[in-house]
């Protein structure tokens, strides 16, 4: 399941729709941080950690990131580790900064307070902490939690170490991670997750002696999280396409397709990595001008009053060299228009992601609906 590194909304409602409402109550945790930073700053001690009254005010409204009943108040923010990364995330995002002994939300910040549903999207994209190889665990993580079921630490590590071993990740001797090497990152986007409000962890309820050993996903994260696609193309060429969001300068994403894949599998991954629903018409023109020739024009297959030809067609059809430049319009009415270019033509894998890469932050599909 991939995040955003470009990570949208599904859908958007008005202030007091049903998804408004979970992403208030995943980001409350946040959103009070931010709200108190906002209101002349909050208390930092001398090692520029958050307070002593602040670490205890956190841990009486959230009682399931600290037993009070075993340890008694905490003392220091190490020793909350949800809240430290809570606190460190938020910095480390520029909603907050600090000023001296006190820590102030930033004017980013004081606007995401303020929008929920915004700053769900901005927090979920950070899971990874922006590490490369935690974000990649972290998409681990989600897709493997995506599933629907319950489970426990070691089964998130499973996936996450097969991924970095698919991938090639090595440490700087050059070694391969192992199971022990992957749980400390899993750790990490596991507080992250609870401190954004995204994932929850509670004692199995067949052993009460076990505190939190099981793992899922809150309800909101089914609003930021859209499925990682990873395909099968070990016996094919594989197309790599650079894909740039026209009218939004920095945005786009690094695409791959099967040669013997259709167009309609670059149509996916398209979707997939800008974070839009598949409901509306689109095309492709291979003369790389929207609206372009007609006999250039490929568009949505089964669609009856549309007299171009249709994207059930495989690349390796299209005699597509790299360099190539394809245009490409979705949904007619908003017109988001994507330039394609064929970077690479390089031989497939087994697991391979249709996303490679994305680079900024799209905007949503939907705007909005405001009241009245």
């Amino acid at each position: 399941m991939g995040l955003d590194r470009s990570s949208q909304v599904a859908t958007s409602g008005s202030s007091c729709s049903p998804d408004a409402e979970l992403a208030s109550e995943a980001t409350a945790a946040a959103r009070w941080l931010l709200d108190s930073a906002a209101d002349g700053g909050v208390a930092l001690t001398q090692t520029k950690a958050l307070a002593r009254a602040v670490v205890r005010d956190a841990a009486q409204r959230w009682p399931e990131w600290w037993d009070a009943d075993l340890f008694g108040p905490p003392h220091r923010e190490a020793d909350v580790a949800i809240l430290e990364a809570l606190d460190e995330g938020l910095r480390r995002l520029r909603l907050l900064r600090r000023r001296g002994r006190r820590l102030h939300a930033t004017v980013k910040g004081r606007e995401l307070a303020a929008d929920p549903l915004a700053l769900l999207r901005v927090l979920a994209a950070d899971l990874g902490g922006g590490d490369p190889f935690t974000e990649m665990v972290a998409e681990q993580v989600l897709d493997r939690l995506a599933a629907g079921e319950d489970c426990e630490h070691s089964d998130l590590v499973v996936p996450a170490l097969a991924a970095a071993r698919r991938g090639g990740w090595h440490d700087g001797a050059g070694n391969q991670p192992d199971e022990p090497a992957l749980s400390w990152p899993v750790s990490d986007v596991l507080r992250r997750g609870q401190a954004y409000g995204l994932i929850d962890r509670y004692r199995a309820p067949e052993d009460k002696r076990r505190w939190r050993t099981l793992i899922s996903l809150k309800p909101a994260a089914h609003l930021v999280f859209v499925p990682t696609i990873h395909h099968d193309v070990a016996d094919d060429e594989v197309f790599v396409f650079d894909a740039a969001l026209d009218g939004h300068r920095g945005v786009g994403a690094r695409l791959a397709v099967g040669a013997h894949e259709h167009l309609t599998a670059l149509h996916d991954a398209i979707q997939e990595a800008f974070g839009w629903a598949d409901d509306h018409l689109y095309s492709f023109w291979l003369d790389g001008d929207y609206w372009g020739d007609q006999e250039m024009e490929f568009g949505r297959p089964g669609v009856s009053d549309n007299e171009c030809r249709t994207t059930d067609v495989p690349l390796v059809e299209l005699n597509l060299a790299v360099g190539a430049r394809i245009a490409y319009v979705f949904d007619y009415g908003d017109e988001w228009r994507v330039m394609l270019t064929l970077c690479d033509r390089r031989d497939g894998s087994q697991g391979m992601l249709r996303v490679l890469e994305r680079r900024g932050r799209p905007p949503t599909q939907y705007a909005p609906i405001e009241d009245g």
